[in-house]
């Protein structure tokens, strides 16, 4: 546009440029003649420019005004979208937090479940090792029992023979196995 006007200015000076040159004159007295030609002038261009150019302004205007109501309507979508967005962000949120609660939750249920599980084969692994250490003191007993009786008997028996052999003779000695064996009969006949 300003390359337009630019070459009208050289053009009209070029054409004329007498007026170019001239010297301002004098203050003079303004005629209805004048007044009429710029007043008809000024017509002319508000009508040139109506004609011609109001189609392409308000048509720039209306596109113009029509990609503004979408930009709003685009920034409103993207802002409820937004909104959206952001609710169910702090929807997700909360339910982290109630999740995180739950889950808290169960692992103090599940530890306190394995601790009670631990408790209860610490008990029981306590009165096993309390039946053992019975059982095996019990079993020491008698095997002590068992080895003391033996080696009573194997003294005892070895005491006898010496007095046997040293102390009686052969009808005692025969008369001593008799009773012997019949106490052993007994013994084996008992319940």
């Amino acid at each position: 546009m300003k390359l337009r006007a630019a070459t009208a200015a050289i053009l009209s000076v070029g054409f004329c440029p007498a007026l170019a040159f001239c010297a301002e004159a004098g203050e003079g007295g303004g005629s209805w003649l004048t007044l009429m030609f710029f007043t008809l002038n000024f017509a002319a261009f508000v009508f040139i420019v109506a004609f011609f150019a109001a189609p392409f302004i308000s048509k720039f205007f209306r596109d113009r005004a029509s990609a503004v109501r979408e930009t709003l309507r685009r920034l409103e979508a993207d802002a409820q979208r937004a909104q959206d967005l952001a609710n169910q962000a702090a929807a997700r949120q909360a339910s982290l937090e109630a999740d995180k609660a739950e889950l808290a939750n169960e692992m103090r249920a599940e530890t306190t479940r394995a601790i009670g599980l631990m408790r209860e084969l610490a008990r029981a692994a306590v009165e096993r090792v309390k039946r053992d250490a019975d059982l095996t003191a019990a079993a020491a007993a008698e095997g002590a029992r068992r080895q003391m009786r033996a080696r009573l008997a194997q003294v005892a028996t070895a005491l006898a023979r010496k007095l046997i052999v040293n102390n009686l003779d052969a009808a005692d000695q025969g008369r001593l196995i008799e009773d012997f064996m019949e106490r052993l009969r007994r013994e084996v006949a008992k319940p």
